[in-house]
């Protein structure tokens, strides 16, 4: 296999040199993103989290059939997908009531999830299970971590499968977790509805708006989110767990890795980015000097998640595994050059300055 590096000179290479000219952004730009993007995928997230609970519904009647634990397997790994495909809009009714974090805590440095899912676990408390209680309870017990530690925990199946006071609980929360987050999918999917006022204003910025007063303003929302997207995978899910190599590689760092779901996670975000940029058509838009800058964001992006989706094992082995790793590290080499695809060219091609992100260091 070729080096990362001699790969990431071959990416570097397509890449024009100088700056591009600012284009003034289409005023139905937010519109655009809303109705091409937003609002189906808002609508894919409730539609993924009711299919986990039907699957789990299945499992949690036939707790010893396989085949009934790997649909939930294969359905939580959707859900995993179409979460990556929002999580990137980091702004508006997905930061709202504290939404990003009840639907997937992460980072989580010190195992929180860990903690409370397995203190709540051992108590078997049946308050919990109650319609509405986990979106009362920390926002570590209620989202896909959560879910992922349950379900797919060294012993958790097995607990399961026993199907006594304690495999059913376990199963019964699990349940109640994809409950919770089908509600606060519903919430996200509400948010950027035609009754929502934030998603009004940014489908139509104007002079009298509370938050969007022009399309400049909505442009920038969206290319920072891009910005802050692409480096939340690269610097708070990949690089933890990466090291220095195979023997500092800290696998259980990943997102989701007991239940195999990293990469679907993953490549979510990055395929996501890429159809939310398409789905704002700035190609017919910006400056004649700067039309590469989208199809060059697009392609980059199709190139890293079909790279992780190529991975053979789960990413939290493949970092241990040299040949494996080796796809990771491009990955990674990759998203920094999507970034500046994003931060050097398209965002000053639209006017943009991005400034400092909740990633960046001091």
């Amino acid at each position: 296999m070729k080096s990362a590096w001699s790969l990431l000179l071959v990416v570097l290479a397509v890449l024009p040199a100088g700056t591009v000219r600012a284009a003034s952004p289409p005023a139905d730009l937010g519109q655009r993103w809303i109705d091409g993007y937003v609002r189906p995928q808002a609508a894919a997230l409730v539609q993924a989290a009711g299919a986990v609970d039907t699957a789990l519904s299945a499992y949690c009647a036939a707790p010893g059939d396989a085949a009934a634990y790997e649909a939930v397997r294969t359905r939580v790994g959707a859900l995993a997908q179409a979460w990556g495909r929002i999580e990137f809009l980091r702004f508006g009714p997905l930061v709202e009531a504290n939404r990003f974090e009840r639907f997937a805590f992460f980072p989580d440095p010190r195992g929180l999830v860990q903690k409370q899912v397995g203190a709540l676990l051992a108590a078997a408390d049946t308050a919990v299970l109650e319609e509405g209680a986990l979106a009362a309870r920390s926002v570590a017990v209620q989202g896909l971590p959560a879910l992922d530690h349950a379900l797919f925990a060294t012993d958790a199946a097995d607990v399961i499968g026993r199907d006594d006071a304690a495999g059913r609980y376990r199963c019964a929360y699990a349940r109640a977790v994809a409950r919770t987050l089908g509600r606060t999918a519903g919430e996200i999917a509400h948010g950027w509805s035609t009754e929502g006022t934030f998603a009004r204003e940014f489908a139509r910025p104007a002079a009298g708006n509370r938050l969007y007063r022009t399309p400049a303003e909505v442009a920038a929302e969206g290319v920072k989110a891009l910005s802050g997207g692409i480096q939340f995978v690269r610097d708070i899910k990949l690089a933890p767990a990466l090291g220095t190599g195979p023997d500092s590689a800290r696998g259980q760092r990943l997102p989701l890795w007991r239940s195999g779901a990293t990469a679907r996670l993953l490549s979510g975000t990055v395929t996501g980015m890429r159809d939310f940029l398409d789905a704002g058509r700035l190609g017919e838009t910006l400056a004649a000097d700067a039309r590469w800058v989208s199809a060059a964001f697009h392609d980059e992006a199709t190139r890293i998640a079909q790279g992780l989706d190529a991975v053979p094992l789960p990413l939290d082995r493949a970092l241990t595994e040299p040949e494996a790793r080796a796809a990771i590290e491009l990955a990674m080499l990759q998203l920094k050059n999507l970034q500046d695809i994003n931060d050097a060219f398209l965002a000053p091609a639209l006017g943009v300055n991005i400034g400092f992100n909740a990633f960046d260091g001091d």
